[in-house]
Order: C-alpha cells, then structure tokens, then sequence
C-alpha cells in the first residue's frame, strides 16, 4: 500500500536507517501506479542527511524529500 501517492509521485516514508528498503518499496510503488517514485526520509540528525546521498547513489531518479523528526524528549 502506497504511503502516500500525489499527482506525479508514489511516495515511501520511512526513517533514515531503513533508506535501503525504502528505494524498493518506492520503485515498487511507482511500477504499480504509473507514477514516479519518491522517498520520505525522516531524519533524526544531520549526521543521518548521508542516506539521502545512499539513495542517489542507488537511483538518481527517486525523488528524496527530507523531513527533519522533532525530539519529544522534555
């Protein structure tokens, strides 16, 4: 099930360890519905923006958004 599809991308969220799964699930998401694929990372430190470099690595054509997780931790 696609986490979330738009009108152009099939989009995989995901935290930023799992990037690996995450370029499968969104190629497999974009196959399924015609649309492009994309990735959500969410991020816990800046020392975890190196995924994002993984993934376009892998496949310069999965679009990445990064979304920065907050600490709740108060």
């Amino acid at each position: 099930r696609v986490d979330c599809l738009t009108d152009d991308y099939a989009i995989e969220f995901d935290w930023a360890k799992k990037w690996a799964e995450s370029i499968g699930q969104s190629l497999y998401y974009a196959k399924m519905t015609g649309k492009k694929p994309a990735v959500a990372l969410i991020i816990k430190s800046d020392a975890e923006k190196r995924y994002v470099e993984r993934i376009n690595k892998v496949d310069k054509g999965i679009m990445v958004f990064v979304i920065k997780a907050r600490d709740f931790k108060k």
